[in-house]
């Protein structure tokens, strides 16, 4: 593997990371991934993020962080199980499925009496460019089976990769994601039609109590991220990662973000990893 080549493939993995963490997918980027072969990555992480996207409330959630590339084409990882079809020295396009949770109601009381956003299976297409140690990258996602929000997001972002001491890698930069109507209005409205129905001992928010916004599409949020991997050995690593996040438009107006939660979002966490 080339110099250059090998530089792209740790900021391939890098950007992995950055897309696991901010989207909730990782990778051992300060490891070189062959161009062939198998590449597995085994580790765990414990992160701190908002109960839902506008909560001011906080929950500390372990996750598995696993990823697993055959010829550095097929993967499965955070992002979901996809291909790269496409890559060169300075440019990637792939595409990859993934399984999306949704958002319960039972999460937090200022969510109570409205309607869950479901599971479903999101389908998501995405470049990366790369020029010397930036790479910026485009990102859209949209819910396939229409079990969820419905709707689409995309996002551009730009990453800086660095090394400050020795093997130790930081990454660092920021993003910028638009969402659809339907998504917007899955997650933000507070509208008559995203009440659940009245049932036998149901929490139901009292008609009146909340105005019936509706969120419509447009810039959800911008945000920064930094992501710090430090080698142990040459299979252990550290990963730690902050981040952080502000609702912009219709998402930050959401009754659900300015009078129960926050416009400021924020993350964080640590995690342990095995590459083989």
């Amino acid at each position: 593997m080339n110099t250059r080549s090998n530089g792209r493939s740790r900021m391939v993995a890098a950007m992995s990371a950055l897309f696991s963490l901010t989207c909730a997918t990782g990778a051992q980027a300060q490891m070189d991934r062959p161009d062939d072969g198998w590449y597995v990555r085994l580790g765990t992480f414990g992160f701190v993020t908002p109960e839902y996207e506008g909560s001011d409330h906080y929950k500390v959630t372990p996750a598995p962080d696993v990823e697993i590339t055959y010829d550095n084409r097929f993967f499965l990882s955070r992002q979901g199980l996809g291909v790269n079809l496409l890559t060169t020295d300075d440019l990637t396009l792939g595409a990859a499925v993934a399984f999306d949770g949704g958002r319960k109601s039972s999460k937090d009381e200022a969510l109570y009496g409205y309607r869950n956003v479901g599971n479903t299976a999101i389908g998501r297409v995405f470049a990366e460019y790369t020029i010397d140690r930036l790479m910026l990258s485009a990102d859209v996602a949209t819910d396939l089976l229409g079990d969820g929000h419905k709707g689409t997001e995309a996002t551009l972002s730009a990453t800086w990769m660095f090394n400050p001491v020795g093997r130790t890698m930081v990454l660092f930069g920021p993003s910028l994601t638009w969402a659809s109507d339907d998504y917007m209005n899955s997650y933000f409205s507070t509208t008559a039609d995203r009440l659940r129905p009245v049932a036998p001992n149901a929490l139901v928010v009292p008609p009146g109590s909340r105005p019936g916004y509706k969120a419509e599409a447009g810039f959800k949020n911008a945000g920064l991220t930094a992501i710090a991997i430090h080698p142990l050995d040459d299979n252990w690593s550290i990963t730690g990662f902050a981040g952080y996040s502000r609702l912009l438009g219709d998402a930050a107006d959401s009754p659900f973000v300015k009078d129960n939660g926050s416009r400021d979002q924020f993350m964080g966490g640590l995690g342990l990893s095995y590459t083989f």
